[in-house]
Parts: structure tokens; sequence; C-alpha cells
């Protein structure tokens, strides 16, 4: 899924919960506070999936280092006994 892709979803998504609280609510003061709000949670939530995948790639890239330094393997032998 593209950048571009989930930020059109996003705005999609606040444009239609904006909307339907303009619809339900009528205007009142609190409808911009609330437009807000659910920009941030929006905002939260991608900053959230961003992080997490960027962890997930370190860890694998970590991962891959250590095989290639035979410190990590799955099939080590323990000539230990």
């Amino acid at each position: 899924m593209s950048f571009r892709f989930v930020c059109l979803i996003l705005w999609l998504l606040l444009c239609a919960s904006s909307l339907a609280i303009y619809f339900a609510l009528q205007p009142c003061p609190g409808f911009i506070v609330t437009t807000l709000a659910c920009l941030l949670l929006f905002q939260l939530a991608y900053f959230g999936s961003v992080l997490l995948l960027v962890c997930l790639a370190a860890i694998a890239q970590l991962s891959a280092r250590l095989r290639i330094f035979g410190i990590f393997s799955e099939n080590r032998n323990h000539s230990s006994k």
C-alpha cells in the first residue's frame, strides 16, 4: 500500500467523520474540537503503525546479521557433549 493511498484513506475518513458529526449534532461549538481530535487519533495510529514497521524491519535486519556471523542459526552444532 503506497503512502499516497494511506493519506487519501485517512483524509476520506476524517472528512466522512466530520460530515457525520456535523449532520448528527448540527453546528455546535464542539464540532471543530471533535474534528481535530479525530485527526489527532488518525495521526497517532499512523505514527504507531510506522514505528512498528520500523522496529520489525530493524529486528529482521539484526537477525540476518547475526545469522551471517554464525551467532544465531537454527541448526547450530553443540559439540560440548
